[in-house]
């Protein structure tokens, strides 16, 4: 009587290996936003919740003094520092082999182990897809989704990361520290339109001190197209390639901006994001670079049904950790013209 030239158990060991030693690519060009947050990612080594200290207050102990006896220090206690919180996040990918699976396929080693295999480059290739479109999304339409750009851009009074836009207070400049800046209203995709906000967000960290600039922009690639075709023939904005991220982009007074088509828009009204490329983060436990859940398993044999399964758990989150130094435009038209 024929038996079986393979092990099931031992091809599932392979395809576990093989997903570890492939788990990279889920940071690799998937999109633009995806690929840029994904490459300051940080990780974490649990808690209750992700947690980020927030410097939002100048020390006012700092002033000039006569050198004598008649001066008087401020050493009043201050609190400099304010917690922002958000919820860990949790993701799970899961593959299946059938009984129908096996029945249909060459009875060898070497076609179950191609059968495994492709599910599994087809499961990897879905979880990239899965977390790029969830970074625009929101947690307010799903509670377990990532807290994502609709989010990070959620307007005046909607509180993020526990805070509202008024428990900070201005900066130096009168804009809200925990607030981004907003566009509602300019629909001309052009260098005129695009250009204060540009500039104002590129200067804006420099003024504390802070190394960190605005790093890039993304919108769909009819926005982006409409800005291309407007500007046509002004050299500054020959298109540019950044070849470390494998993206093309235009070159706009040093920032690149980026198509991505999971960024929202349609109709008359596409947003346009300014990211300040140090203050999103993706923070992570298990499922990143090969840190695994206990809860992984490979090889799973489904009790009561003919099936084998591989499960690995992803946990994390975005987190914004300095909004006013990102924008957005929200109406922009590509077919606008100015008069």
């Amino acid at each position: 009587m024929p038996t079986a030239t393979y092990n099931l158990d031992e091809i599932f060991a392979v395809t576990t290996k093989y997903i570890d030693d492939q788990i990279s690519e889920i940071f690799m060009n998937t999109t633009p936003l995806y690929n840029e947050i994904m490459k300051k990612k940080e990780y974490v080594d649990g808690g209750n919740r992700l947690t980020v200290a927030l410097d939002f207050n100048p020390n006012q102990a700092i002033g000039f003094i006569t050198g004598t006896a008649a001066d008087t220090l401020n050493v009043t206690p201050q609190q400099n520092l304010i917690p922002a919180e958000l919820p860990w996040k949790y993701m799970y990918s899961n593959f299946s082999v059938t009984l129908q699976d096996l029945n249909t396929t060459a009875d060898s080693k070497h076609a179950i182990v191609s059968l495994v295999t492709q599910k599994a480059k087809n499961t990897l290739a879905s979880v990239r897809q899965k977390l790029a479109k969830s970074f625009y999304e929101s947690a307010a339409s799903d509670a377990n989704a990532f807290n994502g750009m609709a989010d990070i851009f959620a307007p005046s009074g909607t509180a993020y990361a526990g805070l509202l836009d008024t428990d900070l207070g201005l900066d130096e400049t009168g804009d809200k520290k925990w607030l981004p800046a907003f566009d509602t209203t300019s629909t001309v995709v052009d260098y005129k339109t695009i250009e204060p906000m540009l500039t104002k967000l590129k200067t804006k960290a420099s003024i504390n001190g802070n190394a960190s600039k605005l790093g890039y922009m993304v919108s769909k690639a009819a926005v982006l197209s409409a800005f291309k075709q407007n500007q046509q023939l002004q050299q500054r904005f020959l298109p540019a390639k950044d070849l470390m991220a494998g993206f093309d982009g235009v070159n706009v007074d040093g920032v690149i901006w980026y198509a991505d088509e999971f960024a929202p828009g349609s109709g008359t009204a596409y947003n346009l994001y300014l990211i300040n490329a140090d203050s999103i983060k993706f923070f992570y436990k298990y499922g990143f670079e090969g840190k695994d859940s206990p809860q992984d398993v490979s090889g799973l044999r489904i009790p009561n049904q003919p099936i084998m399964c591989h499960q690995k758990f992803y946990t994390g989150n975005l987190f914004c950790v300095d909004r006013r130094v990102n924008g957005m435009f929200s109406a922009l038209d590509p077919a606008a013209v100015r008069s």
